[in-house]
């Protein structure tokens, strides 16, 4: 499943949580292949593709393709394909909205979705569509702006030039466009990416849990797959589906074996460009705590989930992702625990240095970044801790808790000129962040109290009970009692209540006696100390540093280097391909013959009862899952895979567990992402949902 993130259920933290995505494996080659690469659109490998595909992408070609191709502003892309609005992505990327769409009587996670004409389709709650209008380069400005500074200087100079540039971008289009500063190469380019913001989002069709993740966790980042992960949305404007003339039109024949197919799509992150010392600190800290508290999340989630039906309902979406993500990251550690994978990232950083410091001119260009970004890692080592537990919210983990920190973080950043915010309630920021928090959300009052006192507890645990921050919080309460405490008495579940305090602002939050608004205080006081060290002691020094190899890197190989993943709009290219496994080949395709097949009838194999009763109707040789070369990583599910004329052939949602490795290097040998064929999505919406109109819109035959 892949997915960008393990995000909060809404998207009203108070931080721009950089989560560690999807990456590693047990692959430990390194192969320089030309197929490798996350492109941005205004630096194509053109001459790879002329050279291995007889491919010259237009600028026409480019233009439609951007502009058919969406994000998901949560964490995962999508794509328009039809004039009407409607956005194909993922089922698992919409879990979230049918969550809270869902309720005891009317369960559409287990169930599906299915609106048979425009007032059926549901909002959802906070979603928000992003579709890129227009990049420019503004590298110089930023660089001048930032040249000679260093820590807080640095700090503030960059986020006042930053909300300078958003609000030039922004003009008086209000929550209309949505402009931001993507950072490349670590900051040895900047670009503005403007686009247009859709956030009345609507749910047109979804499968149930049990045909859209088939297999569940077994399955997961493996392949044979046969999974209908699938999702439509419309998106509207004023009132009315918007008519827009870019979309991607779906071709239900697919791609043929070793034909050129390309990914349009959003990949969150990837540490290709870090260095040895960094590789290091997520394999010795960041990636053991993340898997230890992740595996102690998801046996209190399975816990919960086996006292009855309702509790398993409820805490299924954050299984789901928990579980996604803990896979994830063995994956991720395992490829940094190897030696092999090892020396080799050690000896192309050795490499590279040398060409450096072996020339006077260039070791006094470029000076000795690698120092620096060894020594910022001993900093960032010794606040690690702090920094999850409290500013990413690790410690404090509750839906309520999350809005009141919105709300008491928000109340006084907005006081601050723009371009002394923090960057997530900057003015470009504000209308996601105001959606999020508003946005009609179910909330389950024992749910949130299990999870906010056994968060409580790991807070207590992972900082000490003699901590100043843990004596605050907790007091003489344990934090089974506070936890009850809270959540019972706190009113912050009505959203009308969140919007007055939210337009009230300082003078409403000073004046509140709600107490998830009084923890969300105390919080915030140690926070913000642990967020300005980072912000002001060791980003500006990384991203100096960065910007110092980036420079150096240029020099070196030139714009044949691609950047690192940044949930901005990327091209991959490969084709349809399977790969040689312990000896024997994985054929490229699956058929829905092998879903039933597999299908035994027990959890996670069991077949929906509409696949059931729809068995005998459907082309059991039509074709379900595909695997392609493509380079991709979390935040690339819900992608488009196109043809070179520009028809949809597939729809990305995993990769194989050798992709796992995507995060660290591409070895196109056995990486593999993994789609939905679109021969699969015509016989479901045709055979199995009936759903005739959406057939006809889509103008699949």
């Amino acid at each position: 499943m892949y997915s960008a993130i393990k995000r909060a259920k809404r998207m009203t933290t108070t931080v721009s949580t950089k989560a560690f995505l999807l990456a590693s494996s047990l692959c430990v080659s390194l192969p320089g292949i030309a197929a490798e690469g996350m492109w941005t659109l205004d630096n194509l490998p053109h001459a790879d593709l002329e050279q291995r595909y007889g491919f010259k992408p237009s600028a026409a070609w480019i233009d439609k393709s951007m502009r058919s191709a969406v994000r998901l502003a949560g964490g995962c892309s999508g794509s328009f394909v039809s004039a009407n609005g409607l956005v194909l992505t993922n089922h698992h990327c919409v879990i979230n909205c049918v969550e809270d769409l869902s309720s005891p009587t009317q369960d559409f996670m287990k169930n599906g979705f299915l609106a048979r004409n425009n007032p059926e389709e549901k909002q959802c709650p906070g979603v928000e569509v992003n579709r890129l209008e227009h990049t420019k380069d503004v590298t110089e400005r930023m660089q001048k702006a930032l040249v000679g500074l260093s820590g807080k200087a640095f700090s503030d100079a960059k986020k006042a030039e930053q909300s300078s540039i958003e609000k030039e971008c922004m003009a008086d289009t209000g929550n209309k466009r949505r402009c931001d500063i993507v950072e490349l190469y670590g900051g040895g380019q900047y670009y503005v990416y403007q686009y247009s913001r859709y956030q009345d989002v609507r749910l047109v069709f979804t499968p149930e849990y049990a045909s859209g993740f088939f297999g569940g966790d077994p399955d997961n980042f493996n392949f044979p797959r046969y999974n209908l992960d699938m999702a439509l949305l419309r998106v509207y404007e004023d009132g009315k589906p918007i008519a827009n003339r870019d979309w991607f039109p779906i071709n239900t024949k697919g791609a043929k074996e070793n034909e050129l197919v390309m990914t349009l799509g959003h990949p969150g992150t990837t540490q290709r460009l870090l260095t040895m010392a960094e590789l290091e600190t997520q394999r010795d800290l960041v990636l053991p705590f993340r898997l230890l508290f992740a595996a102690e999340y998801r046996g209190l989630l399975l816990q919960y989930s086996n006292q009855g039906d309702e509790q398993a309902r409820i805490a299924q979406t954050e299984l789901t992702l928990v579980e996604n993500g803990l896979k994830a990251r063995t994956g991720m550690f395992q490829a940094l625990l190897s030696r092999d994978v090892m020396e080799q990232k050690r000896e192309q950083e050795n490499t590279f240095r040398n060409w450096v410091e072996s020339d006077a001119t260039r070791a006094k260009t470029y000076g000795n970044p690698w120092q620096t970004l060894t020594q910022t890692q001993t900093t960032f080592r010794n606040m690690y801790v702090d920094y999850v537990m409290l500013e990413l919210g690790m410690g404090i983990m509750s839906q309520q808790i999350t809005w009141a920190r919105t709300l008491v973080r928000g109340a006084e950043e907005r006081n601050k000129p723009d371009h002394e915010r923090l960057r997530e309630f900057s003015n470009a920021s504000l209308p996601a962040v105001q959606a999020g928090l508003l946005a009609e959300s179910p909330l389950y009052s024992d749910f949130e109290t299990m999870k906010l006192a056994w968060s409580l507890s790991k807070l207590r645990e992972k900082l000490g009970v003699d901590n100043p921050v843990v004596k605050h919080i907790l007091g003489k309460e344990s934090p089974e009692a506070l936890a009850k405490r809270i959540v019972s008495h706190s009113k912050l579940s009505d959203a009308a209540l969140r919007k007055q305090l939210w337009e009230g602002g300082a003078d409403a939050i000073a004046k509140s006696d709600d107490p998830a608004i009084a923890l969300a205080k105390i919080i915030d006081t140690y926070a913000r100390k642990v967020r300005m060290d980072y912000d002001q002691n060791i980003e500006p020094v990384q991203k100096a540093a960065a910007s110092q190899l980036a420079q150096a890197r240029f020099a070196y190989k030139g714009t044949q280097v691609y950047p690192d993943a940044t949930f901005s709009l990327r091209l991959s290219h490969g084709v349809i391909r399977g790969w040689e496994e312990k000896g024997e080949m994985v054929t490229p395709f699956t058929t829905l013959a092998g879903l039933f097949d597999r299908a035994t009838g027990y959890d996670p194999f069991k077949l929906a009862d509409s696949w059931s009763a729809a068995q005998k109707k459907v082309d059991k040789k039509a074709r379900f899952n595909q695997v392609s070369t493509n380079d991709i990583i979390g935040g690339n599910s819900g992608s488009p895979l196109i043809n070179a004329k520009g028809e949809l052939v597939g729809l990305i949602f995993d990769g194989n567990i050798n992709s796992l490795g995507g995060a660290y290097f591409f070895d196109e040998s056995v990486n593999r992402s993994v789609s939905v064929h679109p021969a699969a999505m015509a016989e479901a919406l045709k055979k199995v949902y009936r759903a005739d109109h959406l057939v006809k819109e889509l103008k699949l035959k």
